[in-house]
């Protein structure tokens, strides 16, 4: 691969993951504006583990290991973690939200949608008769806590903790008297960057009754650092104790950065105390012997792969 391709794959990631500003100079090369993006936030991984999302990211789902390609995080098929008992509950992971820029390119197209997008989405849902759960509705229903599930139940899940999050996605979510679910990574939080939501914008995300999940403490591949079990905890334990903290509750919801887990990763989310966390692993069948496995399915930019992804069977 010629360098200047190599950083604008790893700045594709870096854009469309991190969510560094989207208002950067379009003229700029792959070069500048990776560099631009790495002084802009000191608190986002090294340049070594930004290069390492351009390699295969490697999964143990059931023992066996597939190998998939980082940009589309972690896909797999849901079969392989389906069962008799499973429900489908279709969920869909959002990142950044937020009006379409002009001379964006494919990689941040690739992982934000518009308000106005995300708006249909949720007439779409509103007017077919679905209903939005989160998290805790599944958890509860899955350990037997609660009996039933509303009728085709869907679930709205956006990662890392955007600023626009709460500025185009929580107005719309509140005008369609909908709950959804926001993990977030604390470290950019802890130092009010500002494309990251304030504590108090999760604070009030948490009031109006969205539910707030862990997402690490620094967005790693955790599957890289799975060996080191000190690792893991101040990825997974110390994040949640902080999250914790700021709300005066406890959490149970996790989402693996990239959709990475092992057999010691999920180990260290059960120790850290979470019940139920989700994958990138695509499906709309879940099961409650897999709750550390939870499925989600990338949001599209158009509205019939929202709509084919509700009503697939």
């Amino acid at each position: 691969m010629k360098p200047n391709a190599f950083l604008a794959l790893v700045l594709g990631i870096t854009l469309g993951t991190f969510g560094a500003s989207f208002a950067l100079a379009p003229h700029l090369s792959p070069r500048q504006l990776l560099t631009t993006l790495m002084e802009e936030d000191a608190t986002e991984p090294d340049v070594a583990e930004h290069d390492a999302l351009h390699e295969e990211v490697k999964i143990v789902p059931d023992e066996s290991t597939t190998t998939l390609s980082h940009h589309e995080f972690i896909s797999l098929d849901e079969s392989k973690t389906s069962s008799s008992r499973s429900v489908k509950i279709p969920v869909i992971i959002y990142h950044s939200v937020r009006p379409y820029m002009k001379g964006e390119s494919k990689y941040q197209d690739l992982y934000d949608v518009t308000p106005s997008l995300l708006e249909q989405e949720l007439t779409y849902i509103e007017t077919h008769g679905f209903h939005a759960v989160d998290m805790r509705d599944v958890d509860a229903y899955f350990r037997g806590a609660t009996t039933s599930l509303p009728e085709n139940p869907v679930m709205l899940t956006f990662d890392d903790g955007w600023k626009n999050q709460y500025e185009y996605a929580f107005p719309l979510l509140q005008k369609y008297h909908m709950k959804a679910v926001f993990f977030i990574f604390t470290n950019p939080i802890d130092h009010k960057k500002p494309h990251w939501m304030s504590w108090k914008n999760i604070l009030e995300l948490d009031r109006a009754g969205m539910e707030i999940g862990g997402h690490t403490r620094t967005h790693p591949i955790l599957t890289k650092i799975s060996s080191d079990s000190k690792k893991l905890d101040h990825e997974i334990l110390e994040p949640k104790q902080i999250i914790e903290r700021r709300l005066g509750h406890a959490i149970s919801s996790f989402a693996y950065p990239f959709g990475a887990k092992n057999q010691a990763v999920e180990v260290a989310v059960a120790r850290a105390g979470y019940s139920i966390a989700r994958t990138t692993i695509s499906g709309v069948w879940n099961d409650p012997e897999h709750r550390l496995e939870f499925h989600g399915t990338l949001s599209s930019d158009h509205l019939k792969d929202f709509i084919h992804l509700l009503e697939k069977p």
